[in-house]
């Protein structure tokens, strides 16, 4: 962002910020809303933009770290990835015109945010394996929907170490699990944005929240 610059239209924004943190994207743009009424489509359009990258940049991480674990994560990300490029498309065509915006991000380097997620990922590891132990998969289930209200990647990390020895977790339940916290991660951003965002920035991005849960919870637990 600080190379390309953030004034290359709104919905070049939601794309690179989604790739450093689409939680971000939906605080700025869902409280810019409200001084910007005019604008809720372009920014409902980078708003879930970055909801889609975080399904890319989930798989990549996954992928890097476990190629089978990512196959099986393939079909329920993309079918959630392109219900979110088609509302996309929706939003592009309905509004063309974009307003130059700044966004201003912390510093991705410093070390109290890298410390706060490795406590999260401890907990999570532990809280998916305690609940696995005490409930089965639905305990994993349960465990991925609360994390993912916080992190996506954390809980990504840890399905990908259950998967391996010795717990052996299977790939499905992994996968299922992942899709989960994801889902669960974009429905906690829509309910704030909805929430914080301005009325004509609800109209324009609830059908698109709704769209993508939707598609992804059916597919990850009717199609996987």
């Amino acid at each position: 962002i600080k190379i390309i610059g953030a004034q290359r239209g709104i919905g070049l924004t939601g794309l690179l910020g989604g790739i450093a943190s689409s939680t971000a994207v939906t605080l700025s743009f869902s409280q810019r809303s409200r001084a910007n009424p005019g604008l809720a489509r372009p920014f409902s359009l980078a708003i879930i933009v970055a909801w889609t990258v975080m399904f890319v940049r989930v798989l990549v991480v996954v992928f890097t770290l476990n190629p089978a674990l990512a196959y099986r994560l393939v079909l329920p990300m993309t079918a959630s990835l392109a219900a979110g490029l088609i509302y996309c498309g929706y939003l592009y065509l309905r509004q063309r015109t974009y307003e130059k915006e700044n966004l201003t991000f912390v510093n991705p380097f410093e070390l109290g945010p890298a410390l706060k997620f490795g406590v999260l990922y401890v907990l999570i590891l532990l809280i998916s394996t305690a609940a696995r132990v005490l409930f089965g998969n639905t305990g994993i289930y349960i465990s991925s929907f609360v994390s993912g209200l916080a992190d996506v990647d954390a809980i990504a990390l840890s399905m990908v170490d259950l998967v391996g020895a010795p717990t052996n977790l299977d790939l499905t339940v992994a996968a299922r699990a992942v899709t989960i916290a994801a889902l669960s991660n974009t429905l906690f951003k829509g309910v704030f944005a909805l929430v914080s965002g301005s009325p004509a920035l609800r109209r324009a991005l609830w059908p698109g929240m709704a769209l993508m849960v939707a598609v992804g919870g059916v597919v990850v637990f009717v199609v996987v």
